[in-house]
């Protein structure tokens, strides 16, 4: 009960913090854009660091363990050309929500495993959930930004019930990891190389928008496919 109970919080942590960061956003906003262009920049590129990183050091070294090695490139490859035809058909109804959409991504799956460790590595899932803030304070105040760039009309506070749901999503993740999941799992290491092949589309796409131009959206899944041949890499010589 005592472990269900952290799980719970750990997630709660994770979500408050992509809240934090729409509030960020809204109070900026609210200031006049205190702001500067530099800084946005930055916070930014800090959450795409952070995204990548979670690809990196959580989705995919745990991912690739439970699962053989074709399976995991292949869901890899599978959730980059997902999120590739996801974002080129938000965007042809006008409806650009690339951050929002990654910071579910990384978010859900590693609040997820955050509740499948917790019982067996409480360090682990701590650690965890430090990355789940480092990540979601950043990818919040984007996520706001983008949707209000992008719907200048939306009610701010609309858009603030819509990313406060992360305080509850976090927590349900985390307890369904906790209940139905444990790291040895090969239907959560697919998951999480699906999502993993995911964000480093998304982050390609729209956080390094030079990796592309003139709206096109192949180039960024190259970067996809470059990190599967990384993948299938590592998978042959470690």
């Amino acid at each position: 009960m005592q472990t269900a109970v952290l799980a719970t919080l750990f997630g709660a942590i994770g979500g408050s913090a992509a809240y934090a960061g729409a509030w960020l956003g809204y109070l900026d906003e609210r200031g006049g854009g205190s702001l500067s262009g530099e800084a946005k920049r930055g916070i930014t590129a800090f959450g795409g660091g952070a995204l990548i990183g979670a690809v990196g050091l959580v989705l995919v070294p745990h991912g690739i363990e439970t699962q053989p090695l074709w399976l995991g490139a292949a869901s890899f490859v599978l959730g980059g050309l997902a999120f590739l035809l996801l974002d080129k058909w938000l965007h042809s109804t006008g409806t650009p929500v690339s951050q929002l959409v990654a910071l579910n991504l990384d978010f859900i799956p590693e609040a997820i495993v955050v509740g499948a460790v917790i019982g067996s590595n409480l360090p682990m899932a701590i650690f965890l959930t430090v990355i789940l803030v480092a990540q979601n304070l950043p990818e919040g105040f984007g996520a706001y930004v983008e949707v209000r760039k992008a719907h200048e009309g939306f009610v701010r506070h609309h858009i603030l019930r819509i990313m406060a749901l992360a305080i509850v999503i976090g927590p349900v993740a985390a307890l369904l990891g906790y209940s139905f999941f444990a790291m040895q799992s090969t239907v959560l290491g697919t998951i999480m190389t699906f999502c993993a092949g995911g964000i480093i589309y998304l982050v390609f796409d729209d956080v390094a928008p030079e990796a592309h131009g003139n709206g096109e959206w192949a180039p960024a899944f190259g970067a996809v496919v470059g990190f599967a041949v990384a993948l299938i890499g590592f998978g042959l010589t470690g």
